[in-house]
């Protein structure tokens, strides 16, 4: 076994591994991506390892780290994003020890590059990455769920004020900027917009455009032409009830049963800033509709339940996948961040 950089080579083989590990309980989806480095692509100087079988011409598992700057406690300081961490289902089981090659390879690399800490956001079920990191010194910091809305019913019926939610497909970037600033500036997380070239490229190619309602708003960051996902398994009761649902779902926000086979397209909402309770349902209703139009199937906001809102959105939210934020200080003198902190819509 040896761990080397990831290429362009590996990107079939690592596709498939990600295929072979679904989503979900009784609807299992698989991740369905072009480009399996499309979220690699989005920094500069990323660390993608692998760890190979070179007699069995198998990759065993792959790490990411992508280089970012961050606040922490009022600092602008280098951070390191921990992604794609995921191990080929067809190796050995338990605690395979490539997971820990990987680990120890990157952490050469982590320091080579004098980052000042490390971060990512781990399903809450996935016991196997958490063991790793957590004996190396991270700490679990914070708890973000990702709501899932079905886009069938109505939010808000009162069409007059619907009709007053504004959209604005590309938002001005100096004054977004000083928006975003004004708004989340204060949480730790919040990234320097400045740092990265990709950032722009990013936003003028996934952002959909900005809702806004009054004092409140909320962004739609559009994937579904990079990544996307595929049902791999649905319950033979859940085909039976699909006819009653859809037709239930015009009155009642049911949530959407797909059929085997089926693509899902989502969209993720962010940055919502909601100056009053009762403009959420206004400014939902516009999203939805938008979505509806587009074909897409399902609306997810990450939150976290100290955030402002996240009650609200939280009862029309029909699943809520949990995700851990782990943090580990890399130099001395680095303080874990408060919380809560600024979820980076670009780090999906």
């Amino acid at each position: 076994m040896r761990v080397r950089p990831a290429t362009a080579a590996d990107n079939e083989k690592l596709i498939a591994i990600e295929q072979l590990t679904p989503q979900g309980g009784q609807i299992q989806l698989v991740s369905e991506r072009k480009d399996y480095f499309f979220r690699a692509k989005k920094f500069a100087d990323p660390i993608v390892l692998v760890a190979e079988d070179e007699e069995e011409d198998m990759i065993l598992g792959i790490m990411a780290v992508g280089p970012v700057e961050l606040k922490l406690h009022g600092k602008t300081l280098r951070g390191g994003l921990v992604f794609d961490w995921r191990s080929n289902p067809m190796a050995q089981k338990g605690l395979p020890r490539h997971m820990l090659r990987l680990w120890q390879a990157a952490h050469k690399e982590i320091i080579r590059r004098d980052l000042d800490f490390l971060f990512g956001y781990v399903k809450e079920d996935n016991f196997r990455s958490m063991s790793i990191i957590t004996r190396y010194g991270a700490e679990v910091v914070e708890s973000k769920d990702f709501l899932t809305m079905p886009v069938h019913a109505r939010f808000c019926r009162r069409r007059s004020e619907v009709d007053k939610v504004a959209f604005t497909p590309k938002p001005e970037e100096e004054k977004e900027r000083a928006a975003l600033a004004r708004a989340f500036g204060e949480l730790d997380l919040f990234p320097d917009w400045t740092q990265r070239d990709a950032t722009r490229e990013q936003r003028d190619r996934y952002l959909f455009g900005k809702f806004s309602y009054k004092g409140s708003s909320v962004k739609v960051w559009d994937t579904t032409g990079e990544y996307t996902q595929r049902v791999l398994n649905i319950p033979k009761l859940f085909k039976v009830v699909r006819p009653i649902v859809q037709a239930g779902s015009r009155l009642l926000p049911l949530p959407h049963i797909p059929n085997l086979g089926e693509e899902l397209r989502v969209w993720q909402l962010f940055d919502l800033v909601l100056d009053q309770g009762e403009d959420l349902n206004p400014l939902l209703e516009k999203v939805r509709q938008a979505a509806v139009a587009n074909n897409i199937h399902y609306l997810v906001i990450c939150l976290g339940a100290e955030e402002k809102g996240y009650e609200l959105v939280a009862k029309k939210a029909w699943v809520k996948p949990q995700y851990q934020l782990f943090f580990m200080p890399l130099k001395e003198g680095i303080p874990m961040p408060n919380t809560p902190t600024y979820f980076d819509v670009s780090f999906l």
